[in-house]
């Protein structure tokens, strides 16, 4: 890979078995990202989306798998004492042992609806300490709390110490989908994948949240994959984008950011 790309997906295939046969909901998919860049991904509804973006974070249903294909991933920093920074990694090859030190920390994810995303019977403080423990195991209550809230704050959420007492279901969808991209940053992924995260909200909630989009990737230098069907809102934000069609592969497209 050259040296400022930081993901190459090459002619990726997957596959699930099904009774009346094997189906590939992603056939072929190639597409690069380099760092600090913005790529969007957008398609209809029903084109594997989400099944590729779940491949990417080592998280394919079972008993889906890649049948085909490679993706390259280049850390920014050191990721353990046997994975060093800018090393080229196949994702499609780690074990799970190996994707713990990836998923959340260099890779992170933000799932589409997070309203369901999230878990109902749990406060969003304890998912939010759950979720900063996972690659700082030593940290105590009181350093992940600090840590929450000063992501709360960033994403412009007032009140984050009355928010860590809520229940998701106490919140709105727009708030639950800043908590979600909270939880996402509390590591400074240098990779972000937002899977339809502007779905589910009006459209006073989505223009927030793609200006909260850019402002992470100008104040972290974060590459985001942004992956939507709406063509308007992938315009809005990304530098260049891929269309992934049902049983076709990625056609670059080229757009202008438009300034929010």
């Amino acid at each position: 890979m050259k040296e400022n790309t930081m993901l190459r997906v090459s002619d990726v295939t997957i596959c699930f078995p099904t009774p009346g046969g094997i189906i590939e909901p992603v056939q072929g998919v190639s597409l690069d990202l380099d760092r600090g860049e913005t790529l969007g991904l957008v398609g209809p509804s029903g084109c594997g989306k989400t099944v590729f973006c779940t491949a990417l974070i080592g998280m394919l249903e079972h008993p889906g798998y890649i049948k085909t294909g490679a993706i390259r991933y280049s850390p920014s920093t050191a990721v353990s004492a046997t994975i060093p920074a800018a090393a080229s990694l196949d994702l499609t090859t780690l074990s799970e042992k190996e994707w713990r030190h990836i998923r959340g920390k260099e890779i992170g994810m933000i799932f589409q609806n997070p309203m369901q995303a999230l878990n109902h019977s749990r406060t969003i403080g304890s998912q939010f300490i759950e979720a900063i423990r996972a690659h700082r195991r030593s940290a105590s209550k009181g350093e992940c709390i600090e840590i929450a809230e000063a992501m709360l704050d960033q994403v412009m959420l007032s009140q984050p110490q009355a928010i860590m007492a809520c229940y998701p279901f106490e919140l709105s969808g727009g708030m639950c989908q800043r908590v979600m991209i909270a939880m996402a940053l509390v590591h400074r992924p240098s990779l972000l994948i937002a899977d339809e995260p502007t779905t589910a909200l009006d459209t006073k909630n989505q223009a927030a949240i793609l200006r909260l989009f850019k402002r992470i990737r100008e104040a972290y230098h974060t590459a985001i994959l942004f992956v939507s069907h709406d063509e308007r809102v992938i315009n809005t934000i990304c530098d260049r984008v891929s269309a992934l069609h049902p049983k076709v592969s990625p056609c670059a497209l080229h757009f202008s950011p438009i300034v929010l």
